[in-house]
């Protein structure tokens, strides 16, 4: 009778643990702004080549689905002046004419899409540190 009960008050624990970690937070707010230190040493930007052309992908695929329409030259729909920031169609030198107020505009437009993955979040993150990094040298 006591392993029953005990069995009991623990398939009890775990479905109210499942039940309050599945339940959505109304009371939190939703992120303003994406922080992007600027801490990355020119040193560090060889080791982390590969890192950058990952999240420089990444970050590419994303303003493909959100940008696109304006930013990829072979689209009937690009504006001119938007092509020359960027062109998405330029591949993995997509990002070469940027500036830092260009990186400001990324982040800013990238910041409350809902359907952007954490994990594309960070890379957008780190693409912009390292191409921050970049301009500074």
């Amino acid at each position: 009778m006591f392993n029953h009960t005990n069995i009991l008050l623990l398939s009890f624990a775990l479905v109210a643990f499942s039940i309050r970690t599945c339940v959505k937070d109304t009371n939190t707010s939703e992120v303003k702004d994406i922080v992007v230190p600027l801490e990355v040493k020119p040193d560090s930007l060889a080791s982390n080549k590969n890192s950058f052309d990952e999240c420089s992908e990444i970050t590419r695929g994303v303003l493909i689905t959100f940008c696109g329409s304006c930013h990829q030259s072979s689209l009937d729909s690009h504006k001119a002046a938007a092509i020359e920031v960027f062109d998405l169609d330029m591949k993995a030198n997509w990002h070469t004419y940027l500036s830092e107020e260009n990186l400001q505009g990324i982040a800013r437009r990238t910041q409350n899409k809902s359907t952007i993955t954490k994990h594309q979040k960070e890379a957008i993150a780190t693409f912009l540190n390292l191409k921050e990094a970049q301009l500074q040298q």
